[in-house]
């Protein structure tokens, strides 16, 4: 029997859905599609609720640019989407006790981001597999001891380790 992994994903996968444009990856508006319509076979797919505030964080920082309440509604406008998925499952960091923890120790490792931090331990405590672009935050994350063995894919590994067999 197969088993099931965990793969939490970074707040850079969901900010196409909210008009937040972000770097060229690889067929994303396909696969994305398919992920947020099926799934994704093997695997139970986390979003950590943490990216859901950073994703308010960028609208808000677009929209003091223009003053155009258009962009805020956004939010309102895909939240929904997100919310009635049944291939994705919100994890709430802040009221995880390990992943607290286990933020703490990256913020103090070095990371600035709290965000980032919170986003990073859901993985860790949900013993699962990081998908993100932060090369920054991954390098952090392999020093520490309770967070070094997570495995971190970027959206190039995961098209490699799933998409193309």
């Amino acid at each position: 029997m197969m088993s099931i992994k965990p793969l939490i994903i970074d707040t850079t996968y969901i900010l196409p859905l909210f008009g937040i444009k972000i770097i060229e990856l690889t067929n994303f508006k396909k696969i994305s599609k398919e992920i947020w319509s099926n799934g994704l076979k093997g695997y139970i797919l986390y979003l950590p609720s943490i990216c859901l505030m950073e994703t308010m964080f960028k609208l808000t920082r677009e929209y003091r640019k223009s003053n155009d309440i258009n962009i805020l509604n956004r939010y309102a406008i895909a939240i929904p989407s997100i919310l009635s998925s049944k291939s994705i499952q919100i994890f709430n960091p802040l009221l995880n006790p390990e992943a607290n923890k286990i933020a703490i120790n990256i913020r103090h490792a070095g990371h600035t981001d709290l965000m980032d931090c919170l986003i990073a331990a859901s993985a860790t405590a949900l013993k699962g597999i990081f998908l993100s672009e932060d090369i920054e935050l991954s390098k952090i994350m392999k020093v520490i001891p309770e967070t070094k063995d997570v495995p971190i894919w970027s959206w190039k590994d995961l098209i490699k380790n799933e998409f193309s067999h």
